[in-house]
């Protein structure tokens, strides 16, 4: 059975990488901080005012909340597009302390297919391969 759901988890990463629009609550107290989308989708940061989007380049930067400069608050919404280059991106809000005591930042897996779940089993993979994550 772990062999079919691994082959067919396969075949829908070949046919599923096709973007997508997400809508993120870009507000103070986020408890959701991470999302996986296929490259070139677009987040949808949906705040009115008060706010920005910054990217910073570590993991230790998104950590911290720190490694960027821009503190200037925007009107939103804001519709920022997913670069194509998997990996992970991290984005804060710079704007006084929203990032580090508000919590409003997000990290954006970047990836052709992201977690699978099919019952007990989670399945993580690509095109090239896929795992059994326990």
């Amino acid at each position: 059975m772990k062999c079919f759901a691994a082959l067919i988890l396969t075949v829908a990463c070949v046919h599923v990488a096709l973007s997508e629009t997400v809508d993120i609550d870009w507000t103070l107290g986020m408890t959701e901080n991470a999302v996986c989308v296929p490259p070139g989708s677009i987040i949808n940061f949906v705040w009115e005012h008060g706010h920005n989007v910054v990217e910073v380049a570590t993991q230790e930067d998104f950590d911290a909340c720190t490694g960027f400069t821009d503190h200037a608050a925007y009107t939103g919404p804001l519709a920022w597009p997913v670069p194509e280059a998997e990996g992970t991106y991290y984005i804060v809000c710079g704007v006084g302390s929203h990032c580090d005591v508000g919590n409003q930042k997000l990290a954006v897996t970047v990836g052709s297919c992201c977690n699978w779940d099919f019952g007990e089993e989670k399945f993580e993979g690509n095109f090239f391969g896929s795992e059994i994550i326990k």
